[in-house]
């Protein structure tokens, strides 16, 4: 199957490209950028969309198997400048490692139970779907060069008002970028930078 020009395979282990793929797709803004990040690339057609647009992408999962499918992916596309590794969000990289742009589409669903499989940890946000986001929004700015944005996917089924909360009380800009409305659901993108006052 084709998508953006890319032939993406598929593995029932690994989250497939879904709406809120394509609304991460239509959120980023690569220009100006040399380098991005994809935390939890699936079966990488976002980080293959962006390699295609910025000098080197890296992409981390936790499911061997998506990285494994994502590997593949590049393959089929012919496409190197990405290079995929094992990483829990920013685990396994390096203090001081910047970069302009940084993608997370987080689990988000709320479930009580743990995790059975690894495609369960695609989806599975913890008792009210939350954990990864509050995770990621501890750490991003570690990582983020100094004019970088940040993109995050949302579904309201997480309070988005916690997130504004979080980036208004840590001094960060946001806006969202999209939006798109699903019977059970909203998934928003938001666009997150350092307040330029704050920048040195």
């Amino acid at each position: 199957m084709e998508i953006l020009d890319l032939k993406i395979e598929y593995d029932e282990r690994v989250y497939p490209p879904s709406e809120d793929t394509y609304l991460l797709i239509e959120s980023i803004n690569p220009i100006n950028s040399q380098n991005a990040l994809e935390i939890g690339p699936g079966s990488g057609i976002i980080s293959l969309h962006l390699a295609n647009h910025i000098d080197r992408v890296f992409a981390c999962d936790i499911n061997p198997y998506s990285l494994f499918l994502s590997k593949r992916n590049a393959n089929i596309n012919s496409i190197k400048n990405v290079h995929f590794f094992s990483s829990n969000i920013f685990s396994s990289i390096k203090s001081g490692a910047l970069f302009d742009i940084i993608v997370f589409n987080p689990p988000y669903l709320p479930v009580e139970s743990p995790p059975k499989k690894l495609i369960d940890l695609s989806y599975h946000g913890g008792i009210d779907g939350g954990d990864h986001i509050r995770a990621f929004l501890n750490d991003f700015c570690h990582y983020l060069s100094k004019y970088g944005r940040a993109y995050l996917l949302q579904s309201s089924l997480y309070p988005l008002d916690k997130t504004i909360e979080y980036l208004i009380s840590n001094k960060f800009e946001y806006i969202i970028k999209k939006s798109l409305k699903l019977d059970f659901e909203t998934l928003y993108v938001l666009e997150i930078s350092f307040f330029k006052d704050d920048v040195f």
